[in-house]
């Protein structure tokens, strides 16, 4: 396969902003990106094409790692698609999007606004006191790519992350000092056997993002707003969803979420 020349991440941007406005799909080996830094420019000018940043409204992320000591990816989501989920038949059905997976995870919403000034004062895993609430949640996968998970990691960092849809379960209190190393975590897709296990998450705290998130969300000068929600990273991931499909992300003392393809 011939690589294509690096892709401007401004025309980059304005092509996903039009599949994700039409529900269409392009062909990844006709673009290309040379690094992270374009990636998130590319992201960046979705973002802003698709009105996802409006100054003052609440904004949704998802920020996550496979570690500590990397980096964190992260990416803002499209409000439209975040949905509070109450049931199956109340928020749960989400059969009008096209989808082609399921995570796992744990959102946090943000109790108080945050101004740049703060947000750079934030250090890795101390900003716990920022968070207003938590929830059980499933992140769908979606694609403006051809391939979908096949396309080059760089062309999905700048496609929201590969970013479907956001289920929201009802929130609950925050639990400081919760041992999420020792989380057990399950996904059910349709009658398929569970996947499950202890812990899971990459960070071991889905607060560990809330530093990052911050500092990335308010790098153009942006105060995100109190009621803000970043998502933080799979637990447990299932992709080649039929659709239809019901699935639920279950973690033991603190709830499930079902939702369907």
């Amino acid at each position: 396969m011939t690589i294509p020349s690096p892709s401007s991440p401004t025309d980059l941007g304005a092509a996903l902003a039009q599949a994700w406005s039409d529900d269409t799909l392009l062909d990844d080996t006709a673009w290309s990106l040379p690094d992270e830094a374009a990636a998130y420019a590319a992201q960046a000018e979705l973002a802003q094409r698709l009105d996802w940043l409006a100054p003052g409204r609440v904004q949704f992320w998802k920020c996550g790692g496979s570690s500590r000591d990397g980096a964190l990816g992260r990416s803002p989501l499209p409000p439209l698609r975040a949905r509070e989920v109450r049931g199956l038949r109340n928020g749960g059905d989400f059969g009008d999007l096209s989808l082609i997976g399921a995570e796992a995870e744990i959102a946090l919403r943000l109790g108080r606004d945050v101004t740049p000034e703060m947000a750079a004062a934030l250090v890795p895993g101390q900003a716990e006191h920022l968070i207003d609430a938590m929830c059980v949640a499933v992140e769908w996968l979606g694609s403006r790519w051809q391939r979908g998970l096949g396309a080059d990691n760089l062309l999905r960092l700048a496609d929201a992350q590969t970013h479907g849809a956001l289920a929201l379960g009802p929130w609950q209190a925050w639990k400081p000092g919760h041992d999420w190393a020792n989380q057990s975590c399950e996904l059910i897709v349709g009658d398929q056997a569970p996947m499950a296990g202890t812990g899971g998450h990459g960070l071991n705290d889905p607060a560990w993002v809330v530093a990052g998130w911050l500092q990335a969300a308010t790098r153009t000068g942006l105060t995100v707003p109190a009621g803000s929600v970043v998502t933080t990273g799979s637990w447990r991931v299932a992709t080649k969803l039929s659709k239809g499909v019901t699935v639920t992300a279950r973690y033991a003392g603190l709830g499930d979420l079902t939702v369907k393809s």
